[in-house]
C-alpha cells in the first residue's frame, strides 16, 4: 500500500513545478518518482544535486533552462517552502569606520541558502563595528557553465571581500580566493543575519583573517 504523500511535500512539488509550466505536476513528480523511487521524501528531495535535477528534468525532452532547475532545485531542498522572493533592499546609509563587505549565495529572502554555482542571486552587505545593512541584490544570469560561470559569478561579487555560502567546490573556491574574497562555507542554511552578527562582533578586534582583509582595503584605497 502506498504511504500517502504529506500536505507539507505536496505543496512543496505543486510549487516548485510551477518553475517548470511546461511540465505538468503530474508528469514533474513521476520524473522525480523515476529518480529518487517511492515513496517521495522530503529527505530524498535534499539530495538531490541541481546536475542530477538537470538530468532528471531532462527526461521530459523539453527545453527547460538552467535558471528553472536552480529555481526547481531551490524549492525542492530549502527549508522553507515558498516561491524563493528575492528581498528588497532599504535606503543605505554611510557606515563610518572599517567597513567589509560580505556576499551571501541565496535563493529565498535573506537567507544563507544557496551554493556558489546555482544560487539565485548574490546579496551584499556591508558591516562595520556598529552594524549591516543590505546594499545590494545582484540576480545570477543562467545562459553560461563551466569556467565561464565561475568567472562570470567572481566578476560579479568582485567589490565583496567575502563570500558566505553553503558550498562551493575546490576549484571555484581557489580562483574566489585568487580574486581576493575569502570564501566562508555554512554547514546548513540559516538566516544571513547569524553572520552579519557574528563579524560585526569581531569588526573591533578583528581576528588575523579580517584584519588582513581590512589593511588591503585599505592599501587599495590608498592607490591612484
Amino acid at each position: 500500500m502506498k504511504q500517502p504523500m504529506s500536505d507539507k511535500l505536496a505543496l512543496r512539488l505543486a510549487m516548485a513545478s510551477k518553475a517548470v509550466p511546461e511540465i505538468g505536476l503530474k508528469q514533474f513528480i513521476s520524473l522525480l518518482v523515476k529518480q529518487c523511487s517511492e515513496p517521495l521524501t522530503e529527505k530524498k528531495l535534499r539530495t538531490l544535486s541541481p546536475k542530477v535535477l538537470r538530468g532528471v528534468l531532462e527526461d521530459s525532452r523539453l527545453t527547460i533552462e538552467r535558471g528553472q532547475v536552480n529555481q526547481v532545485h531551490a524549492i525542492l531542498t530549502s527549508d522553507q517552502i515558498s516561491q524563493m522572493q528575492a528581498p528588497s533592499v532599504p535606503a543605505a546609509k554611510e557606515l563610518a569606520g572599517p567597513v567589509v563587505q560580505l556576499a551571501v549565495s541565496s535563493n529565498n529572502l535573506e537567507q544563507i541558502d544557496g551554493h556558489f554555482g546555482s544560487c539565485l542571486r548574490f546579496l551584499v552587505y556591508q558591516i562595520n563595528a556598529s552594524g549591516y545593512q543590505l546594499v545590494d541584490v545582484r540576480p545570477v544570469a543562467e545562459n553560461l557553465s563551466g569556467d565561464a560561470r565561475t568567472s562570470y559569478l567572481i566578476e560579479l561579487i568582485k567589490d565583496c571581500q567575502l563570500l558566505a555560502t553553503l558550498s562551493i567546490g575546490g576549484p571555484a573556491a581557489a580562483r574566489v580566493s585568487r580574486a581576493d574574497i575569502l570564501p566562508l562555507k555554512q554547514l546548513t542554511p540559516q538566516p544571513s543575519q547569524d553572520i552579519l552578527q557574528r563579524l560585526q562582533n569581531v569588526m573591533d578586534t578583528p581576528p588575523r583573517w579580517l584584519a588582513r582583509l581590512l589593511e588591503k582595503q585599505e592599501v587599495d584605497l590608498c592607490l591612484p
